[in-house]
Parts: C-alpha cells; sequence; structure tokens
C-alpha cells in the first residue's frame, strides 16, 4: 500500500512548536493548499490541512517558517480517533511531513513581512513555543527526527547564501 502525500501551500499560522518529555520537538502548523475550480465554477477552492513534523526538522520549521511562508510539504496522511471526555469521539486527519522544503528566498520572506503579509518580528520566537526540557534522556536512535530529512547548522535553509 501506498500513503505518500507531497503539497506546496502557505501557512497559516507561525509553527507550534513543543517537546515530548524524552526531548523531542514536534512543530505543528496548518498550511492552505488551493485545488482547481469545480466544474462551472471559476473560483479555487482551498483546503486547510493539519502538518506535523519532528526532531531537527520541527525546530528548522519553528525557527524559519512563519504566517504565509510558502513550503513544499512531504509525508504521509495519518487519521486517528479518541472518546473525549463527554463521551462523544474526535477524529482527526495530519500529515506527518518528513521532509519540509522553504519554497521562498530570505529576500521574499522579508519583503512579504515587510507588506504586512503575515509572520512575527524577525527573531521573535515563535508564540507558543516551549523550553526543551532540561531533564529527561536525548532522542533514541531511530526516533523520529531520524527521519530522512536534517538540515546541516551551516545550511542555508532558504537556499539562497
Amino acid at each position: 500500500m501506498i500513503n505518500n502525500v507531497v503539497l506546496v501551500g502557505r501557512l497559516g499560522n507561525d509553527p507550534e512548536l513543543t517537546y515530548t518529555q524524552s526531548g523531542t520537538a514536534i512543530a505543528k502548523f496548518r498550511i492552505a493548499v488551493n485545488r482547481p475550480p469545480r466544474q462551472g465554477s471559476d473560483q479555487e477552492e482551498t483546503d486547510w490541512l493539519n502538518v506535523v513534523t519532528f526532531g531537527r526538522t520541527a525546530e528548522t520549521c519553528a525557527q524559519y517558517l512563519d504566517k504565509g511562508a510558502l513550503v513544499g510539504i512531504e509525508g504521509r496522511v495519518e487519521s486517528s480517533t479518541w472518546e473525549r471526555q463527554d463521551g462523544t469521539k474526535g477524529y482527526a486527519v495530519n500529515i506527518n511531513a518528513f521532509r519540509v522544503q522553504f519554497l521562498e528566498t530570505r529576500q521574499e520572506r522579508e519583503r512579504r513581512q515587510a507588506g504586512g503579509g503575515g509572520g512575527r518580528p524577525q527573531g521573535a520566537p515563535p508564540p507558543g513555543q516551549q523550553q526543551r526540557p532540561a531533564q529527561g534522556p536525548p532522542p533514541q536512535e531511530g526516533a523520529p527526527e531520524n527521519i530522512d530529512w536534517a538540515m546541516d547548522e551551516e545550511e542555508d535553509p532558504f537556499g539562497d547564501q
């Protein structure tokens, strides 16, 4: 069976970075992805998708991405169900991203931010960002952050260095 998704869209919110008790970074954000108009209509429709990413990828997303940023996402679709405290069932579908590609240059990002296109001021921490726990073991080998894509410290995430 195949469960692979590739998406291009814009962030609808700043990434929210949290850490598990074991120290694994988790970034959550939403992206808006346009789809072609239905037959007989001139207007594109927009799907809002929840994206979750882990480890180094999560930390890089929280550091460099903000609302309005154009990104490419590669990952898989995951669904979950649970029972709420009131007894009703909850259902969610997320994109578990193992690759996030920044699709705008640093200059395009700065222009978008200066033009009021959303985002936080440069250097400001993302809202809701939690500090890494002071205790707890480092992530185990094979934990989610050891997936396909990790960026070196010197590497420019915008690709325009």
